[in-house]
C-alpha cells in the first residue's frame, strides 16, 4: 500500500500523481479505508488518497468534475445517482459492506432497560436529538426512515440538530452537547465518552449498504488493483475487523 498521502476529513483540492488513487469515501469509513489504503500500500507500493465527508457532498464533487478514482459510499443512492448521471465506469458499481444504525448518549446518561423507543420524547424532554443532514448524509437518511417507520419523526422533527456528517454527530454526543444521538453501530468504536441505548430494529430503515464504484475514465493499473483489494477475501476481512458487516470476499 502506498503510503496514506493525506486523510482529509474535509474536502479540498486533492494532489496526486498518476499512479496514486484518489479515493472519495463516506465520513464513516475514515476508520476502514484508512486501513485498507495503509494494507494496500504495504502490498503493492501504490499511494492512496482518501478523501473524507458525506457522501452526498463526495457525489457532487465528482458530478462538478473532482480528481476521483473510486467513490465508497454509506448508501447505493448516491452512487445510482452518479451512474444514472454518467459518472462511474462500466458495471463497477458493487456493494461492499453493511451496517447497523444505533441510538447513543453520553456516557452516564441512565438508559431504561430495555430501551423501548415509543417513549424517546418524553426522554428526551427539550433537550435535542442530533443526526446527519437528509439532504446529503445517508445516515441521516437512515435516522429519518427510521423516525418516520416508529412515528417519531414529527413529534422530535423540532428538536433536531441536523449536521454534515456522521463525524460531527459523534462529536457532540462525545462532548455532551447532545443527549441523544444517531449513529452507525461501527462508529461505538471510534467514540469516546458515549453509551449505546439501543440499536434501530433492522425493519425501521432500509438496509444500509455501503458502495464502491470507480469513477469514468480514472480506471488505471493501480485504481484497479485498489478497487480489486477491497472487494477481496483480504479486502472484507478488514471490514469484519472494524465492526462492519461484508457482503463477500
Amino acid at each position: 500500500m502506498l503510503p496514506i498521502a493525506s486523510i482529509m476529513l474535509l474536502i479540498g483540492p486533492v494532489s496526486a500523481s498518476e499512479d496514486d488513487v484518489v479515493v472519495f469515501a463516506a465520513a464513516s469509513t475514515t476508520n476502514v479505508v484508512s486501513a485498507l489504503a495503509k494494507e494496500f500500500e504495504k502490498r503493492t507500493g501504490f499511494t492512496v488518497i482518501p478523501s473524507f465527508a458525506g457522501s452526498g457532498t463526495l457525489a457532487r464533487q465528482i458530478s462538478e468534475g473532482a480528481p476521483a478514482d473510486i467513490m465508497i459510499s454509506a448508501n447505493m443512492e448516491w452512487l445510482n445517482y452518479l451512474d444514472q448521471a454518467g459518472f462511474l465506469g462500466p458495471e463497477s458499481l458493487m456493494k461492499i459492506a453493511s451496517n447497523n444504525l444505533a441510538l447513543v448518549v453520553p456516557e452516564g446518561t441512565p438508559i431504561p432497560d430495555p430501551f423501548e423507543f415509543e417513549k424517546l420524547p418524553s426522554i428526551l424532554g427539550q433537550g435535542r436529538l442530533a443526526i446527519g443532514n437528509p439532504a446529503h448524509v445517508p445516515a441521516g437518511n437512515y435516522a429519518m426512515a427510521a423516525l418516520q417507520s416508529l412515528n417519531l419523526w414529527d413529534q422530535l422533527e423540532s428538536q433536531l440538530v441536523l449536521l454534515p456528517n456522521v463525524r460531527a454527530v459523534l462529536a457532540l454526543v462525545e462532548r455532551g452537547e447532545v443527549p441523544f444521538a444517531i449513529i452507525y453501530e461501527t462508529d461505538m468504536r471510534l467514540a469516546r465518552n458515549i453509551s449505546l441505548a439501543s440499536i434501530f430494529p433492522a425493519d425501521s430503515h432500509p438496509p444500509i449498504f455501503y458502495g464502491m464504484a470507480k469513477i469514468k475514465d480514472n480506471d488505471g493499473h493501480s485504481t484497479s488493483l485498489f478497487y480489486d483489494f477491497v472487494r477481496s477475501q483480504d479486502g472484507q476481512e478488514i471490514f469484519r475487523q472494524f465492526g462492519f458487516i461484508a457482503e463477500g470476499g
